[in-house]
């Protein structure tokens, strides 16, 4: 079967600009939303028109083979790692195509176990176990940033810079997240191209509506770093309005911005490129810039305000479909904006209004760049690395590699670029999106010592953050202490 080949274009540059420039991912629990399967060609009919170019391949990887190994993976049923079988599905053929090469290559099984993303708890427990009781259970586990960094500070999991074949300098990985992700000379966790889908999050606009407002699209503010937090907030609630006259907020109204209490604290403060913990200097502190209280004030008042910021989890409820139901309402036309990951953009193939797409805006336009979220989750090692860390490590690797080589490709090129993407403009924003992605770490080390204060206040309307924060320090900075802490004790073991 012949297999899919990046073409010679902008999309190439694309995808390769994902994996070179990002820097970070976002929400701290929250995970991309299941995509339906694409319609039309399969990617093996795809493949037919297209050429054949060199691929990217990790040269420094042993020319072994495992003898019938079964290499297991523990993941989610909305994010598949795995495919048995070739589905008709693009994005699914590419996960089956890119499996069954290191599959040949190695003489290897994978096999896969799959939890309900509700359950993500469990699969977090089930990797700090295997470390506490030293069994071999699986070579892989797909956990969320939290569990990641409790299953490393607990000794489950081995830093990245203590892996086998582990090269954070080669193209598959994102080179500015895990630059971020270093303390006192150990990089603790390395993300590749087999650890994400593609893009970070990102805002989605709905263009029939700025006409209606008689709006530019913000395209030209994005370009000229002219997009700015007023700028958004002063569109949003030019937008909401009590559409169907009922008096209640429903559904059928407009709204000037679809989010979820998470994303909506994401979004509060990442568009300015500051952490809530700071990790610039030699050791990490908790971040009390008074930068952070003003965008967090300005982030509440508009929360408060019928129409213009629906929160999806205020609405519904905490319940598993409620950030899909949002995005519905944006489908439907009924929202000026709204916040979700590149990845879902798939599931606007059928909306009937015409849509773009545009990063966080920053606080102010003296901002060097924009800076996007993205969602927290990532594959991991076990520290019992089943019975064999290296043959775990070379074939995760070399998966990482096939990923850019197949599955980005096919992703942005198959996916987007001939269906969901509705204009130029759009796919110009997507390379700024990626370019902008971050992650604040801080998020997963202590959720309720570091993020809680500042979220619950958001949440209830509370704006006493700064005394809300002062009085949570000395939990969040005894979180800091005993990163730093275990970090030295993971540098003496793995020194």
């Amino acid at each position: 079967m012949k297999l899919y080949a990046p073409k010679q274009n902008q999309w190439k540059a694309l995808f390769l600009s994902l994996l070179l420039c990002v820097s970070g991912l976002a929400s701290c629990g929250g995970e991309d939303t299941a995509a339906p399967e694409a319609e039309g060609e399969t990617i093996a009919e795809t493949v037919a028109e297209t050429e054949e170019e060199t691929a990217y391949a990790a040269d420094y990887l042993p020319d072994v083979t495992y003898e019938g190994y079964e290499y297991r993976i523990i993941e989610y049923e909305e994010y598949l790692l795995h495919q048995e079988e070739l589905t008709g599905s693009v994005i699914d053929d590419a996960i089956y195509q890119r499996n069954m090469l290191a599959e040949e290559k190695f003489d290897i099984n994978i096999t896969s176990t799959r939890y309900p993303y509700a359950k993500y708890g469990e699969v977090g427990k089930l990797l700090k176990q295997a470390g506490r009781a030293q069994t071999d259970d699986y070579d892989l586990y797909f956990v969320v940033f939290a569990d990641a960094y409790s299953a490393l500070i607990e000794g489950a999991m081995p830093p990245a810079s203590s892996l086998p074949y582990t090269d954070p300098t080669r193209p598959w990985y994102y080179h500015a997240i895990n630059e971020g992700m270093s303390i006192d000379g150990i990089m603790l966790m390395a993300y590749t191209a087999f650890d994400k889908n593609p893009g970070g999050k990102c805002l989605v606009f709905n263009q029939a509506i700025l006409d209606d407002l008689g709006e530019e699209y913000p395209y030209q503010m994005v370009k000229d770093g002219k997009w700015t937090y007023d700028q958004f907030y002063a569109l949003i609630e030019k937008t909401g309005s009590d559409a169907d006259g009922d008096g209640t907020v429903s559904e059928a109204d407009t709204f000037g911005f679809i989010t979820s209490t998470d994303d909506y604290t994401d979004f509060t403060y990442y568009g300015s490129g500051l952490k809530l913990v700071d990790f610039s200097g030699e050791k990490p502190v908790i971040n009390q810039n008074e930068q952070l209280f003003d965008m967090f004030l300005k982030s509440s008042a508009y929360l408060t305000k019928d129409y213009v910021v629906l929160d999806v989890y205020d609405f519904y409820g905490w319940t598993g479909d409620a950030q899909s139901k949002g995005l519905d309402i944006f489908t439907s036309g009924n929202a000026l904006f709204a916040q979700t990951n590149i990845s879902n953009l798939v599931r606007l193939g059928d909306m009937e209004d015409n849509y773009g797409l545009v990063p966080y805006p920053k606080w102010t336009e003296s901002q060097s760049q924009y800076y996007c979220g993205m969602d927290g989750s990532r594959i991991a090692v076990p520290c019992t690395g089943s019975a064999d860390l290296e043959r775990v490590c070379v074939i995760k690797e070399y998966l990482s590699v096939e990923s850019l080589n197949i599955n980005y490709p096919a992703y942005y090129e198959v996916s987007l670029k001939n269906r969901y993407v509705r204009d130029e403009e759009s796919i110009r924003m997507m390379e700024i999106i990626t370019n902008a992605t971050t992650y604040d770490m801080g998020c997963a080390m202590d959720y309720t010592a570091v993020r809680g204060p500042w979220m619950t206040c958001l949440q209830k309307n509370d704006t006493s953050f700064a005394s809300a924060v002062a009085a949570n320090l000395s939990k969040a900075e005894n979180v800091i202490t005993k990163l730093n802490e275990n970090t030295a004790k993971l540098k003496e073991l793995y020194k």
